[in-house]
């Protein structure tokens, strides 16, 4: 694993332990964050969100030592995928299959 692709809070994962990501939809929340970009469900690039459209149309991937800085597209079925603590304001969500009780 290298620093890009490892967890963002520093602290180094365990063997066996499963790092688990979240597809996000409100890009402009992830400014600032490591994220993985993610093309029809393959990795296409790890980096750190430098700037997003408000309504997640697009975002720019800062540029470091061995790619510049790139936009990408939702139009071209761009995903973003980051650990929900990534999330601005701490907003973090879980998603289920099943409905909630009606109590």
């Amino acid at each position: 694993m290298t620093p890009s692709t490892g967890p963002s809070n520093g602290r180094t994962p365990a063997v066996g332990e499963r790092i688990m990501l979240r597809q996000h939809l409100h890009w402009r929340r992830l400014i600032g964050a490591t994220v993985q970009i993610r093309q029809h469900g393959q990795l296409i690039r790890t980096g750190i969100v430098d700037d997003a459209m408000a309504d997640s149309t697009a975002l720019w991937i800062a540029g470091d030592a061995t790619q510049p800085r790139f936009m990408y597209e939702a139009a071209h079925g761009i995903e973003v995928w980051a650990h929900p603590e990534e999330a601005e304001n701490g907003f973090c969500y879980r998603t289920t299959s099943t409905a909630p009780s009606q109590n």
